[in-house]
């Protein structure tokens, strides 16, 4: 479809849904509609999917309003499987409470059960729950609307009150016109983090300096303002700067760093800019950068389509006049991924044949099942021994090729070839980082991987060589909370292996946004990617109060200094952040991290917009 046609069909659904509120909303009613349309209400997701079950907004059946929410059940009852709906809610205001969930269910031909959960989850699992269940066995019941009552303690541990609904059976139910008490009081939205004091907003103000410009300046031109002398200073001598994102689909995100990238290779001399794509593939980047081989826009094909906009493409080009310019001093572009590892496979299939020709059948049969389920389908899924067997084989093929490195950059003539040799074995490593990641199938084994892949392309440099590193705030993120929960991806980020290695050569940027739109998917199966309305900070985020720093200096950001932060114990506290990846979110701030400990600078900008998404 054509992006800009999905734009127009888009629009209103996506940026028209979006509540005014700084808090977390509660769509107990099911009476607003997801970003993804009737398939799913906002603020409900999906942990639990059967093939063989159905569910949607319902406005032939509802009990009051517009909506019920209905799951269908299909096919043979023992074929079934359970598929659940939950919505995720915030505690912090919710503690030392009494809960009360009252709503409504029916049922038609119900075979199997239907289930309603309220529950309070902590670190060790569940709490506290209450659930209704409505149990059939063997023949196919159907009983009008009739009410629940669900009651829990909020127990002090908690850090998440869930509601769940869902079908393992065949036959339909519906849900519809929940309401969720505290104490006795109705709720339809809550609070999820103590309001910054008028001390400690003077506090941020002065560690913050102004953003005077989100637009590129003209060719030839560097920018220069308060922000990009703070942003040099926290960098310090730093060999790598990360700079994150909370969202992969937002224009200002990519056109700030463009601006901090140009202003850090004119001042403070970084040559490598590497980025979270697969690495092999972006190979094919970087001899456009440097030598012109092809065009831009085919060659940036080869990374993610969230890296495919047209503000991307204007980065790529940058580079590339400016290696023109400066023939005797060029910048690269790299990428440090590993999840794909068809590339990595095929080439060090073919270097074999010339430096080890006696591997090549053992090689190619230990790598063969993996490559062909690669061929087969992207992102292959496997049982546990099919994953574990990819895995053990990349093991052994990566222990087989690394046992030659010392013979071969010995043959090797001339720094070419040694590069070549290089290049084989991190070939092989990177095929088994993607199979162990596989085998795990977590987002921590790959942030591990990413990290290594920094590390090599760091060491295949001169000494001294300065890199700025783009991906999400959560890959860049230090890691360094005390309390692991507060970590993101409980310190297991890629960001947290470099700090621990590199610690003051390395230093993070995240980047958040207070308002505006960005461009994602619509879900996990979804490939096109659409113009989505951001929710606007709530109350209690570090991003709702940068937003009346920048209306306060008049500055459509800011870029403020965390480092000090680390010694203030309010800042330290638990806060909720904005966190999207390639899918739409509907509210985005469920996450909760000691800031301070993942981030050296938070580059803030007050609204921002979509990235241009090219076809």
């Amino acid at each position: 479809m054509n992006y800009l046609f999905q734009i127009l069909i888009t629009t209103t659904l996506l940026l028209g849904s979006q509540p005014a509120a700084t808090q977390q909303p509660l769509n107990l009613d099911f009476e607003r509609i997801s970003t993804e349309g009737a398939h799913r209400p906002w603020g409900w997701a999906y942990y639990w999917q059967s093939p063989h079950t159905e569910a949607a907004l319902d406005s032939a059946m509802p009990y009051t309003g517009k909506y019920s929410f209905r799951f269908s059940g299909k096919g043979k009852p023992e074929e079934t499987s359970p598929h659940t709906l939950g919505h995720w809610i915030d505690p912090w205001a919710l503690k030392g409470k009494q809960l009360q969930l009252k709503g409504w269910v029916k049922t038609e031909a119900l075979t199997g059960e239907a289930q309603i959960t309220l529950s309070a989850w902590g670190e060790a699992g569940t709490l506290n729950a209450d659930t209704v269940t409505i149990r059939h066995t063997g023949l196919q019941q159907s009983a009008p609307w009739a009410p629940f009552n669900l009651e829990i303690k909020v127990d002090t541990p908690s850090y998440s009150v869930g509601i769940t609904v869902g079908l393992d059976g065949t036959g339909n139910v519906w849900f519809d016109a929940f309401t969720l008490m505290a104490d006795g009081v109705p709720l339809e939205e809550v609070a999820v983090a103590s309001a910054f004091s008028d001390s400690q907003m003077e506090w941020l103000f002065h560690q913050t300096a102004p953003l005077e410009a989100i637009a590129l300046p003209p060719p030839g031109e560097l920018p220069d303002f308060p922000g990009l002398a703070a942003f040099q200073r926290i960098a310090g001598d730093a060999r790598l700067i990360a700079l994150g994102e909370s969202t992969h689909g937002t224009s200002e995100f990519f056109r700030i760093k463009h601006q901090l990238l140009e202003y850090a290779i004119r001042k403070m001399g970084v040559t490598v800019f590497a980025i979270e794509a697969n690495q092999l593939d972006v190979e094919q980047v970087n001899r456009y950068v440097l030598h012109g081989e092809g065009d831009a826009r085919t060659v940036m094909k080869v990374m993610f389509k969230v890296w495919n906009t047209e503000e991307m493409l204007a980065l790529i080009e940058w580079m590339r006049a400016y290696n023109l310019e400066h023939p005797q001093n060029k910048i690269e572009f790299v990428g440090f991924d590993m999840q794909d590892p068809q590339l990595p496979i095929d080439s060090i299939l073919a270097f074999l044949p010339e430096y080890a020709p006696e591997l090549l059948p053992v090689i190619d049969s230990l790598l063969r099942p993996y490559r062909e389920a690669w061929r087969q389908q992207y992102y292959p899924a496997g049982s546990d021994s099919v994953r574990q067997n990819w895995s053990d084989n990349a093991e052994q093929a990566w222990r087989l090729v690394s046992a030659q490195r010392e013979n071969w950059l010995r043959r090797a003539l001339g720094p070419a070839e040694k590069k070549r040799v290089e290049w084989a074995l991190q070939n092989a490593r990177l095929i088994r980082q993607a199979a162990r990641t596989a085998l795990a199938q977590d987002i921590v084994s790959r942030d591990e991987a990413m990290a290594e892949n920094i590390s090599w392309l760091l060491d295949q440099r001169p000494p001294g060589t300065r890199m700025i590193i783009w991906a999400h705030d959560g890959h860049i993120s230090r890691g360094e909370a005390p309390d692991p929960l507060y970590n993101y991806f409980l310190g297991g980020s890629m960001g947290a292996h470099l700090a621990k290695k590199f610690g003051d050569n390395y230093r993070a940027f995240g980047l958040s946004t207070y308002d505006g739109t960005y461009s994602a998917t619509l879900s996990f199966g979804s490939r096109d990617m659409v113009p989505v309305r951001a929710f606007p900070s709530p109350v209690g985020s570090l991003d709702e109060a940068l937003h009346r720093i920048a209306a306060q200096q008049g500055a459509p950001g800011v870029l403020l200094g965390l480092r000090p932060g680390r010694d203030e114990h309010w800042l330290t506290e638990p806060r909720p952040v904005r966190f999207i990846g390639y899918m739409s979110s509907d509210y985005s701030y469920e996450t909760k991290i000691a800031i301070p400990f993942q981030f050296d600078g938070l580059i803030f900008i007050d609204e921002t917009s979509y990235s241009k998404v090219m076809d």
